[in-house]
């Protein structure tokens, strides 16, 4: 029993990513594609300092990513978008269980610690896709608790690996390398000097081995030429700050308010408030750091309810009754409704989750016969909260397993590429797409205007123009159509009627001809797409 408990535990806390990879889609306007991009490349070319996607010419590039791509482009080459996800759910339920484990670390409270990290990990798992941040949240993670466990043992030995985890970061996610150095500040905060000593010299190595990358200071500046600038925050959806109108946001806000209400509560170190604090202002700033946010700004929760028991909430016998056999009741609910509606037509992952809680619910009742103390005070809430985490994983079976039977997503953008490559070489075109489809050309060995990689096309970064104020300014209407197609002599333009003002007007143009047009029905919208070419003279 006491072996089996951990196991159940890894399983269940890795439930809420395993769960989401399933459904998971690999969209056309995937920001992975240009990573896995680059990823190809280098492995062919080498390091690039010019951007060799695009149809600019001479764009300085420091390509932050270098490492997230090589991976992302040989697991795909490998295993395909299965094994992206197979990679996403290890660093996830990696990244989950380490939090876990500090939880447990800072409070030595196991019920609070398992109960926190599975909230957390289902809270997560949307956010853990195939791009740079899951590696940089992870490497943070791990930071984090050698720190918290440097700073509460005073044994250097845990500051020992913190320059490697700064080589992994910078390679892995240049942009995010400052936060290596970040973190490292709250933890300054305590009387001893023996331990700000060792720490500052910590901090030393971690820049040392941030110098470690094929970039050099270039990827380390990177972040400052790249982040607060108004025109990306004002036309990158990531960048903008969580609203409360969304799922996402509600929960955020709900859980910010909890941790300020928490830490003014009760007396906590000084790390634990600054190290909150900060990356809850940057939470609530840009919408891409929420997983920052969970990973590092909530585990000082476990220490403040170190103390916590469920028999301090289950203290009525009645109610304590009452919940455990609605509970059982709920859980024979959504067992029978998954079996009678779901059972043999969804993936396999979500099958193995779904009898694995069914399993710990069939275990949880046969240990309480077994001891015979169904009604004892100390052993009913403890069942509790395992059958509410097994309710919980059947539900997002069953929620899971009836999203996963939706169609796979449009490959719109897709078709009408490979319609163009029937008869053009991809050497030969200079393509006009959408910004979030600029990775998607590029993956077809296509040329193309501008990609999603906004501080790219900034000219703070790429030493010749700010191609991203000018593309936000066509599509606001502000540049002529005609002249800006005129300036860059494409080839072929791909349009929606998503962007209908353009798209119509190039139907009417007569200076342009359409050579492709296809049509699907994406819920109650038609989506039309079409290949204009312009008419030679």
């Amino acid at each position: 029993m006491a072996r089996f408990l951990p196991l159940a535990q890894i399983i269940f806390l890795s439930a809420g990513v395993v769960f989401w990879q399933p459904l998971f889609k690999f969209i056309e306007e995937a920001d992975t594609r240009f990573a896995m991009n680059l990823g190809r490349y280098i492995l062919e070319h080498g390091f690039p300092h010019v951007d060799p996607f695009t149809i600019h010419e001479n764009l300085q590039l420091v390509a932050q990513q270098w490492l997230s791509g090589v991976l992302f482009w040989q697991i795909y080459k490998d295993f395909g978008v299965d094994g992206l996800l197979i990679l996403d759910a290890l660093v996830g339920a990696a990244s989950v269980l380490i939090y876990w484990r500090l939880c447990l670390f800072v409070s030595g409270n196991k019920i609070l610690s398992f109960a926190l990290s599975f909230v957390v990990g289902f809270l997560i798992a949307s956010m853990i896709v195939p791009r740079p941040h899951i590696f940089s949240a992870l490497l943070l993670l791990i930071e984090v608790f050698l720190l918290e466990k440097f700073t509460r043992t005073e044994n250097f030995k845990f500051l020992l690996p913190l320059p490697l985890v700064s080589v992994a970061l910078v390679n892995f996610h240049a942009a995010m390398w400052l936060m290596s150095l970040v973190v490292c500040l709250p933890f300054l905060f305590v009387k001893s000097l023996r331990h700000v000593k060792f720490l500052l010299a910590a901090m030393a190595g971690i820049f040392i081995g941030g110098l470690i990358n094929p970039y050099g200071v270039d990827a380390l500046t990177y972040v400052f030429r790249s982040y607060g600038v108004d025109l990306i925050n004002a036309n990158v959806p990531e960048m903008h700050t969580p609203t409360a109108h969304s799922f996402q946001g509600k929960f955020f806000y709900l859980a910010e308010a909890f941790l300020i209400f928490s830490l003014a509560r009760f007396k906590v170190p000084w790390r634990y408030i600054f190290l909150s604090g900060g990356i809850t202002f940057m939470a609530i700033m840009h919408g891409r750091n929420l997983p920052l946010f969970y990973f590092l700004a909530t585990f000082p929760l476990a220490y403040v309810w170190r103390d916590f028991t469920t028999e301090k909430i289950f203290k009525s016998r009645a109610l304590s009754l009452g919940l455990f056999f609605l509970l059982v009741a709920a859980n024979t609910f959504m067992i029978t409704t998954f079996l009678e509606k779901s059972f043999g037509k969804v993936s396999a992952p979500i099958e193995i989750s779904f009898f694995a809680a069914v399993l710990f619910a069939l275990y949880t009742l046969l240990i309480l016969r077994v001891e015979g103390r169904i009604f004892h005070a100390t052993i009913i809430p403890r069942k509790i909260l395992s059958l509410t985490v097994t309710l919980i994983v059947i539900s997002g079976s069953f929620f899971f397993a009836l999203a996963d039977t939706q169609a796979k997503p449009p490959e719109t953008y897709t078709d009408a590429i490979k319609f163009i490559l029937r008869t053009e070489r991809p050497e030969n075109i200079s393509l006009y797409v959408e910004q979030g489809m600029g990775g998607l050309a590029g993956s077809f060995g296509v040329k193309y205007y501008i990609d999603s990689r906004s501080e790219v096309f900034l000219a703070a970064n790429n030493g010749q123009k700010n191609i991203f104020e000018e593309y936000v300014d066509f599509t606001a209407g502000k540049i002529n159509y005609k002249d800006f197609f005129r300036r860059y002599d494409f080839t072929h333009i791909i349009l929606t009627n998503e962007t209908p003002f353009l798209f119509d007007e190039l139907s009417g143009d007569k200076n342009f001809r359409v050579i492709y047009e296809s049509e699907r029905v994406d819920g109650t919208q038609v989506v039309r797409c079409k290949v204009f070419v312009p008419k030679k003279d």
